[in-house]
């Protein structure tokens, strides 16, 4: 007898969505701020700076792919509300199982330095488990106008951060 999911399909929607948006938000903070001198260093894999300005809609794209593949995932496994610990071991699990794929793919084939390999797959290491974090607490949150507009906190909390992050970097090169 298969279990009957408590979470609606529209609630699975908006919480796929939303922990989208919070994968924007870190990407944005990490890559666009923190680790924003990585994608200045010459690299001959990596596309020039214009280029790659270009095609973050078809980033955006592959993190949403990214983000339902997960969420297909979480919600084939936790059909009823799970324990936070149940959580952070599954998003631990994918976060790890995804980076290291990811690492060791591009590693065998792609003429990247390390440090840029290393960086933008930890990167994804805390992207993936970030959104499974959120995944739990949108879908299984009481309220689902509370856990949007947390989710639209948060989102819009990273880009500012990121901002920040961005002005400080600007400031001090001066």
């Amino acid at each position: 007898m298969e279990l009957q999911s408590s979470i609606s399909t529209k609630k699975k929607l908006l919480s796929v969505l939303f922990a989208w948006l919070i994968f924007i938000g870190i990407d944005f903070l990490f890559h666009a701020s923190i680790f924003s001198t990585v994608w200045n260093e010459e690299v001959i894999a990596l596309k020039p700076l214009n280029d790659l300005a270009l095609l973050i809609p078809a980033g955006y794209l592959s993190f949403l792919l990214l983000t339902l593949i997960v969420g297909y995932v979480f919600f084939l496994i936790f059909k009823s509300k799970p324990s936070l610990y149940r959580v952070f071991q599954f998003g631990f699990i994918f976060a790890l199982l995804f980076a290291l794929s990811n690492f060791f793919g591009l590693f065998s084939y792609v003429a990247l330095p390390l440090k840029q390999l290393v960086v933008f797959n930890l990167v994804y290491f805390i992207e993936i488990l970030a959104i499974s974090i959120s995944l739990y607490y949108i879908s299984f949150h009481k309220s689902l106008k509370k856990s949007i507009l947390y989710s639209l906190l948060i989102f819009f909390g990273l880009v500012f951060m990121g901002i920040l992050v961005q002005n400080i970097f600007a400031f001090t090169a001066n």
